[in-house]
Parts: structure tokens; sequence; C-alpha cells
């Protein structure tokens, strides 16, 4: 009787987990018309534009993008551009036409978009922060992609500590350790 019920506690518990088990979200699609253009997609994505051009030559402070300035430039797969508030884990590999995707934060911040180049244009994807995962998900491209980015708009609330103030408390709590070593002898 015991097992039995251990038996039915158990299969209702994964039936509980399974049902309550937030699905992939669907990947949001648009498209660059004409010659050189391509669709792009991204999943976890709340709102979606493409354009024609290059997003690093394009979205800067006036750009507007989903009725918001003030962009800034975090992070670039092929590069050391952005300022790193947000940079990702797992970056769309370039060359590739799907993947996945992760980054290490959102920042405190509700607007993060990432984009997608290849061709003569790319998609910008507004993050859906309401998703179980909005720190990962998948991303598809028509043609071999160029780079992928991360924007931001807004001011992160957590702050990334400048190397040289990591290198100040390094130096100090060096400090402090020479000191307390020379008053215990």
């Amino acid at each position: 009787m015991k097992a039995t019920i251990r038996l039915m506690a158990a299969s209702s518990l994964a039936w509980l987990l399974i049902a309550g088990s937030p699905a992939q979200a669907a990947l949001m699609t648009c498209s660059v018309p004409g010659p050189g253009g391509t669709s792009y997609s991204l999943s976890d994505a709340s709102n979606k534009a493409c354009f024609s051009g290059n997003d690093t030559n394009q979205i800067d402070a006036s750009f507007s993008l989903f009725g918001m300035t003030g962009w800034v430039l975090s992070d670039k797969n092929d590069g050391p551009d952005g300022d790193g508030v947000i940079e990702f884990l797992t970056a769309p590999t370039n060359g590739d036409k799907s993947g996945n995707w992760a980054i290490d934060t959102l920042a405190g911040l509700s607007n993060i978009v990432i984009t997608l180049k290849a061709g003569n244009g790319f998609g910008a994807f507004l993050l859906d922060l309401t998703v179980a995962d909005p720190l990962s998900g998948r991303w598809a491209s028509g043609k071999d992609l160029s780079h992928a980015s991360i924007y931001y708009n807004g001011q992160p609330t957590t702050k990334v500590p400048e190397p040289s103030t990591l290198a100040l408390i390094g130096l100090g709590l060096l400090g402090l350790g020479m000191a307390r070593r020379r008053a215990h002898k």
C-alpha cells in the first residue's frame, strides 16, 4: 500500500513539473527585403525590427529603436567593442546560420537588445524579460552570421568594477595583511 501511494505521489509530482515547466519561447522573425537581405530569428524576444546596413555603424545614442534613443553598445562577439556591462557567455558564432546565445546578466536593465548581422542588414530583438530564462535562447539567420551585438538602454543598477578599482582593493588588502603581520612580530 505504501509503495502504491509513493508511486502515485511521484507520478503526480512528475506531471506537475512537466505541466508547470514553461515552454521554450518561439523564435521571433524579421526580414530585410531586397538583394542581399535576409531573415533573422531570436527566441525570448518581445519585439523585433530589421534594417539595412550595419548595426555597429548605425545604433548609437541618437538612433531610435523600439521608440527609444540612448542605446549603448555593451558587447560584440567578434571584438573588444562595448562597455562590458552585459557580455555574451555563449555568443552566436560568426559564419553559422543558427545556434544558441547566452548573456551573463540583465544588470538591472529592462531594455536589452541583441542584434544579428548578416548580408546587407541586421535584425534587432528586444529581449522579453518575462520568460523563465531571459539570459539565454536560440537564434537563426538566413545567411552566414557576420556578427552579433548586445545593446542596452537605461542606467545599469549593478555596477561592474573598474580594473583600477579592483587593483586598489587588492593593494589595500595586501597592505592590511602586511600591517597585521608586522603587528604580530
